[in-house]
């Protein structure tokens, strides 16, 4: 029997797999032996070091993410307030008598609003009376200054 002990060591000896996975055996230890997180004053975390963390990740995922806009809403947004806002300048520096650009700029700020309420499809935010709120002024002040510049740029035409 003990010679069948001596073959096996020196079998196991030049076995390298063997070799490897009691070298990983003895480098994990005794996961009882070394418990320093139960031990007084001691700052070492252990297994419980993530806990904290780990409890605030769900939190944080279910808070609201950045939504990205399509790219042509982004250069359609860009173009649509630069155009206010030269309208607005030129309205209240240059051209303050001029009916046909306070009916473009009515007609624009229409636009702007309109398109405030597109992109609020877009955000996934809490659903509250002040939000609804919002999105129903949005809408309303969008339709109401687009039919003014309408309506005034038909009159000028003659058209109506």
């Amino acid at each position: 029997m003990a010679k069948n002990k001596e073959t096996l060591q020196k079998n196991l000896q030049n076995n390298p797999y063997v070799n490897r996975q009691e070298e990983i055996r003895k480098a994990k230890g005794n996961p009882n032996k070394n418990n320093h997180a139960k031990k007084k004053n001691s700052n070492y975390g252990g297994y419980t070091a993530g806990l904290p963390l780990a409890d605030t990740l769900p939190g944080r995922a279910a808070q609201q993410e950045r939504v990205k806009l399509p790219l042509w809403l982004n250069i359609t947004l860009a173009v649509l307030f630069a155009a206010v806002l030269i309208a607005l300048t030129l309205r209240m520096t240059i051209l303050k008598d001029s009916l046909l650009l306070t009916y473009i700029t009515s007609l624009l700020l229409g636009a702007a609003c309109l398109m405030l309420f597109y992109i609020r499809r877009f955000k996934r935010t809490k659903k509250s009376a002040f939000y609804s709120l919002i999105t129903v002024l949005l809408c309303a002040m969008g339709a109401v200054y687009v039919c003014m510049g309408v309506i005034g740029l038909l009159t000028m035409a003659g058209i109506l």
